[in-house]
C-alpha cells in the first residue's frame, strides 16, 4: 500500500512514547509484549525504535551538552540565513505547505505527531527554510507530551548534520503528503479550511484553478497561507551553496 507503516492518515504508530517517557512502560515490558504479540518480521523495526531511545541517553551521557551546542564543534558557527517570521510561520503551521502546517497544527493541539511527520517538519525547517536545528530542538522541547532531551538532541543534531550521525536524506513537503496522506484526510482533519479541495490539489493548493479555489471557498492570500518559501528546489540548492 501506497506509504506503508508511514500513513500519516491510518493509526498505525503505537504512540506509546510518553508511557515509556514517564515510566508507566518500560522499555522490557514493551519487548515482552511484542514479541508476544507481532509476527518475526515486525518486531525488529518495532524494537528498533525503542532501541535509539537508549542510543540517545547513551550520547547525551557521553555529551551533556548536546541539546544546546554542536557535538561536532565546526558546526557552532554554522550560520543560517532564516528569519524569525519564518520560523514564527514554522511553529504555528502557516507555512503554505499542508502536511507541514498540518503536522505541526497537530503537535500544538495535541502535544504529539508521528515521528515520520518529525522528520518531515524538522527537515523543512532546517533544510528549506534555513533555521537551525537549535531552533526546532526548543520548539519541540516546548510542545511535545512525550518531550525527552535525550532523544530530541539526538534526533535534531542529526538533522542539522552536527550530530555523530546525520540524516542523508531530504523529505519533500509536497512528495512526502502524497506518499503518506494520499487522499488527503490527515491534512484536511488538521487544516479545515482546505477540506473542500480536490484531493489532487491538497498537498498544493497553489495549483488548482482559481475556480476550483473558490467553490472550495479557499483562498490562498486569505484562508490558507502563501507559501513561506516558493521555490523548494532553489531554497535548497542555496543552502548547499551557502
Amino acid at each position: 500500500e501506497v506509504g506503508g507503516r508511514f500513513r500519516a492518515d491510518k493509526a498505525w504508530t503505537a504512540m506509546l512514547s510518553p508511557y515509556l517517557r514517564f515510566g508507566d512502560l518500560s522499555p522490557r515490558y514493551v519487548d515482552w509484549r511484542v514479541c508476544q504479540v507481532l509476527p518475526q518480521e515486525m518486531r525488529h523495526l518495532f524494537l528498533k525504535r525503542v532501541v535509539w531511545r537508549d542510543k540517545a541517553y547513551s550520547q547525551l551521557y557521553r555529551c551533556p551538552d548536546s541539546h544546546s551546542v554542536s557535538i561536532r564543534p565546526h558546526y557552532e558557527h554554522e550560520t543560517w540565513s532564516g528569519t524569525r517570521l519564518q520560523l514564527r510561520r514554522w511553529q504555528r503551521g502557516e507555512t503554505g505547505f499542508p502536511l507541514v502546517d498540518a503536522a505541526m497544527r497537530q503537535l500544538w493541539k495535541v502535544g504529539w505527531m508521528c515521528n515520520h511527520l518529525r522528520h518531515v517538519t524538522a527537515q523543512f525547517l532546517i533544510e528549506h527554510l534555513d533555521l537551525s536545528w537549535k531552533d526546532g530542538f526548543a520548539w519541540y522541547d516546548y510542545t511535545l507530551v512525550d518531550t525527552d532531551v535525550a532523544i530530541n538532541a539526538m534526533m535534531w543534531q542529526m538533522g542539522g548534520h552536527s550530530g555523530i550521525g546525520s540524516w542523508n536524506f531530504v523529505m519533500h513537503p509536497i512528495y512526502a503528503g502524497k506518499k503518506v496522506d494520499p487522499e488527503g484526510h490527515f491534512v484536511r482533519r488538521w487544516l479545515p479550511e482546505l477540506r473542500h479541495l480536490p484531493t489532487e490539489y491538497i498537498h498544493c493548493p497553489w495549483e488548482a484553478p482559481a475556480g476550483t479555489r473558490i467553490s472550495a471557498q479557499v483562498l490562498v492570500n486569505g484562508a490558507y497561507w502563501q507559501r513561506v518559501i516558493e521555490d523548494l528546489i532553489s531554497a535548497r540548492l542555496q543552502r548547499v551553496i551557502e
